[in-house]
């Protein structure tokens, strides 16, 4: 009986802890009857953003729910491959505080989520045709963000390497 208290609290122990922290809440599910696959490949095709520029992303916030859900479910982070493209709408997303703040009068509220995908090793890319066709300057966009040709180009790229398409906003 001690023995299986021990290896019980080991188990308790050793999951690992929430990806992104403050965003991707989710609720654990028990007993699942599809099983969770112990590799998983997704790209995020976010093109919406709220109306309200004061409010985080809802499709940027799901890729965090993602991370942290299948965490939660056992799956090991090295297992776990992530990217997001955002393009359209979602396009002023990418914006550092300065820019975000000269064009909304406010902050940019996906920046500090961002920064926590990028740090956890989600690739993150801005559609360049986005890019070009709303004005942004290179510098006005938040460093670590990748400037492809198109959403197009990048989601063709990722789905080819395995990365599977992920479209709901």
């Amino acid at each position: 009986m001690r023995l299986l208290l021990i290896l019980i609290a080991f188990n308790v122990v050793a999951k690992e802890p929430r990806l992104i922290t403050g965003y991707g809440d989710f609720k654990p599910v028990a007993d699942t009857s599809f099983k969770t696959p112990k590799k998983i490949k997704a790209v995020f095709d976010v093109y919406t953003s709220d109306e309200d520029n004061e409010e985080v992303n809802r499709g940027i916030n799901t890729v965090a729910r993602f991370l942290n859900m299948h965490i939660d479910a056992g799956v090991k982070k090295k297992n776990i491959k992530a990217a997001l493209i955002l393009h359209g709408k979602a396009g002023k997303d990418i914006l550092n505080h300065e820019a975000y703040n000269k064009r909304f009068i406010t902050n940019n509220p996906n920046a500090e989520l961002l920064t926590k995908l990028h740090d956890a090793g989600v690739q993150i890319i801005v559609c360049g045709q986005t890019v070009e066709f709303r004005g942004y300057k290179r510098n006005e966009i938040l460093d670590f963000i990748d400037v492809s040709l198109s959403a197009i180009t990048a989601l063709v790229s990722l789905q080819s390497q395995g990365y599977q398409l992920i479209t709901f906003n």
